[in-house]
């Protein structure tokens, strides 16, 4: 009987300590980056929202490029599930000298060229 007191009293804190998520769901989905709804993009409003309300609404973004006076933004997204489609896509945010939003766009996958993660780069079959 102590013997099983024992094991009860060693056995309690592991199961206390593994985060229920992982330990109960095999069937999870690897999800990186901001997701980026299409309500989301429609609140961005061009020659209206500013560089700072954009980062206010979604962090600081994955990419950034100066192209002349021209700021690009890039929001990069993925979800890799176990079963059904996969998702890999960019969200971008062009803005002028003033921090205007100047265009917005959506890009979904990849081209079909290799990203450079294995994890991405099995999941859409390359």
């Amino acid at each position: 009987m102590r013997a099983l007191t024992l094991a009860l009293m060693l056995a309690t804190p592991l199961t206390l300590s593994v985060p229920a998520a992982h330990a109960f769901n095999p069937f999870g989905a690897y999800v990186t980056g901001t997701e980026i709804t299409p309500a989301q993009m429609d609140a961005a409003e061009i020659g209206k929202t500013t560089q700072k309300q954009v980062s206010e609404a979604f962090g600081a973004p994955n990419r950034r490029e100066q192209l002349g006076d021209t700021q690009v933004w890039y929001y990069d997204f993925t979800k890799i599930k176990s079963f059904g489609k996969n998702i890999n896509e960019s969200t971008v945010f062009e803005f002028n000298k003033a921090g205007v939003l100047t265009a917005k766009s959506k890009s979904n996958g990849t081209g079909g060229a290799k990203t450079g993660n294995p994890l991405l780069d099995a999941a859409n079959g390359k």
